[in-house]
């Protein structure tokens, strides 16, 4: 079993004003500014205490199926849920910054995880999950 510092879980929700879509919905694919909804996605902060250096990580985003099954039902594609993870910065996230861009993905399940290495940065990391499409 892990130390319960080690494994946590966080309750979040999307709303009408954190349901901002993926990487799709910003300034470097969208042209109206009304729709640069990505940045509004729900945001966690990890911090990690590893002095050994870089430590793995596994990070899993999830739903209720129930409270969903309509919202998928109806739009399947819309409603596929992943997350991104970047460095805690002073700006905006960007997609350059991402640390698991290459492997990011988006998924029609009620689950998603993925494990990744982070090397300790010293403000730590933000996780933002995302629905695919805005307003779902």
């Amino acid at each position: 079993m892990l130390e319960e510092s080690k494994n946590v879980v966080l309750q979040g929700a999307w709303t009408e004003k954190s349901d901002g879509g993926c990487h799709l919905y910003d300034k470097a694919f969208e042209q109206k500014p009304d729709k640069f909804t990505w940045v509004t996605n729900p945001k966690f902060h990890l911090k990690l205490d590893s002095p050994q250096g870089p430590c793995r990580v596994k990070i899993t985003l999830s739903r209720p199926p129930k409270v969903w099954k309509k919202q998928v039902g109806m739009n399947m594609v819309g409603c596929m849920i992943g997350f991104y993870v970047y460095p805690q910065t002073a700006g905006e996230p960007s997609r350059e910054a991402m640390l698991n861009s290459e492997g990011q993905k988006f998924v029609p399940w009620n689950e998603t995880s993925e494990e990744l290495i982070l090397d300790g940065h010293p403000e730590g990391y933000i996780i933002m999950a995302c629905t695919y499409e805005p307003g779902k």
